[in-house]
């Protein structure tokens, strides 16, 4: 027989128990609540910002989409929104990342739209692949005038912003374009090209690339030859910036120590999280910051985690918080490489997604300056750099050396009449 004391005290049991329990449910659902109006909230200020400051993206491979998918022809492809046709894309898994639709839904307010031409076209028709992509981008840009405009240098790229359009630069992203001359170098910076990345993932006769790093002798390929310190001089002297990403470590190190402008990784991250050979050593980081350049952090899932992980934001923001308590905010931008890799996170997919990520730098404590700065600030002040020391140079010559005949190699001069 159960006595009255007993009952009472199973009775209180479980008073206590469902007090508990609704005690935790509501303590969870006002927790939830609270994240959920501190992500919204974080998510809203991140578009306030990107509306009061242009977001500048280093690198986005759409030119070599629509090269790949469509042979340049416009009558092919609606720029306005490709997700329609997304199935029938080649190159990126079949997705492309860009078109105007989430090009404005990602807030961009500037873009180094890069021309590029694979490895296979070395010695062969790289200039012509490289002008043709020229062609096609300012082709692009005035098709849309309205949402797009064409800017080669600072002040035009700010005007454009405050214009409300989206303004846009081309880079080289491959030095083979100018195949070894520094007369086409100087007919492309004419053509409006303002940044080059000395190397894809293949030799150029005056510079290595990543690639060899993989190897147990990488050092006895060297980085720059003399004539590819030419390059930089001359780069220099036009206001073009130096682009780092792609080439091998000891390149990177020869041009920090022989450019006296600010240098960019354009599409770049961070090697200590991520061991790929793309990706930029600390040794270089702190050269960096003595250059005052800036590494734009890529946001491939290969260069985020390595052994084919899928990268979460948490990781992400990883890599800007590793080279901001290294070297300092300054030095920081993007530059996702959209276009032109087969896989992105799945919390930053494509470039409609930059007020997310912008969300999560604010949920880590990164203030409105530093989101600024690395938005468009650190860019724009190193392309302004370069603009001021070749307003310092031009009282020089251009530099009309010529390569020798030897580094060129068989290759070269298969496809060669003369110098």
């Amino acid at each position: 027989m159960i006595s009255v004391e007993s009952k009472k005290f199973k009775k209180s049991l479980i008073i206590g128990i469902l007090v508990v329990t609704i005690a935790l449910i509501v303590g969870l659902s006002i927790g939830l609540a609270l994240t959920q109006n501190s992500i919204n909230n974080n998510f809203s200020k991140a578009n306030q910002l990107l509306t009061k400051f242009p977001l500048i993206d280093g690198h986005n491979d759409i030119p070599s989409m629509v090269r790949k998918n469509f042979k340049n022809q416009f009558k092919l492809f609606d720029f306005n929104d490709l997700t329609k046709i997304k199935d029938e894309l080649l190159g990126t898994n079949g997705v492309t990342h860009t078109d105007i639709m989430r090009l404005q839904k990602g807030k961009i307010g500037g873009q180094f739209w890069a021309a590029y031409a694979s490895c296979e076209s070395l010695a062969k028709d790289a200039t012509r692949i490289h002008l043709e992509q020229l062609d096609m981008m300012k082709r692009l840009i005035n098709k849309f005038p309205d949402v797009m405009k064409y800017a080669d240098n600072s002040i035009d790229l700010v005007k454009a912003f405050n214009e409300g359009k989206i303004a846009s630069l081309i880079g080289l992203e491959s030095g083979h374009a100018i195949d070894s001359s520094l007369a086409i170098l100087r007919m492309f910076y004419a053509l409006g090209v303002r940044y080059m990345t000395l190397t894809h993932n293949c030799n150029v006769p005056w510079a290595t690339n990543n690639l060899v790093d993989r190897l147990s002798n990488a050092s006895a390929y060297g980085g720059l030859t003399q004539f590819g310190r030419k390059v930089i001089s001359e780069m220099n002297r036009l206001g073009m910036m130096v682009d780092l990403s792609h080439v091998s470590h000891q390149t990177m190190l020869d041009a920090l120590e022989e450019s006296k402008a600010p240098v960019i990784f354009s599409h770049s991250s961070v090697y200590a999280l991520c061991n790929h050979t793309r990706n930029v050593r600390d040794d270089v980081l702190l050269k960096l910051k003595e250059n005052n350049g800036i590494i734009m952090i890529n946001l491939y899932n290969g260069f985020i985690k390595p052994n084919n992980e899928v990268p979460t934001m948490d990781d992400i923001i990883a890599h800007f918080n590793y080279v901001k308590n290294l070297i300092g905010v300054d030095y920081i931008g993007i530059g996702a490489d959209f276009d032109g890799v087969s896989s992105t996170p799945p919390d930053v997919e494509d470039v409609s997604k930059y007020p997310k990520l912008f969300a999560a730098l604010r949920e880590n404590k990164w203030t409105e300056k530093e989101l600024a700065q690395i938005a468009s600030q650190n860019i724009i002040r190193v392309l302004n750099e370069n603009e001021i020391f070749a307003k310092s140079q031009e009282h020089l010559e251009p530099i009309d050396d010529i390569i020798d005949q030897k580094d060129l190699g068989d290759l070269y001069s298969e496809c060669r009449t003369s110098f």
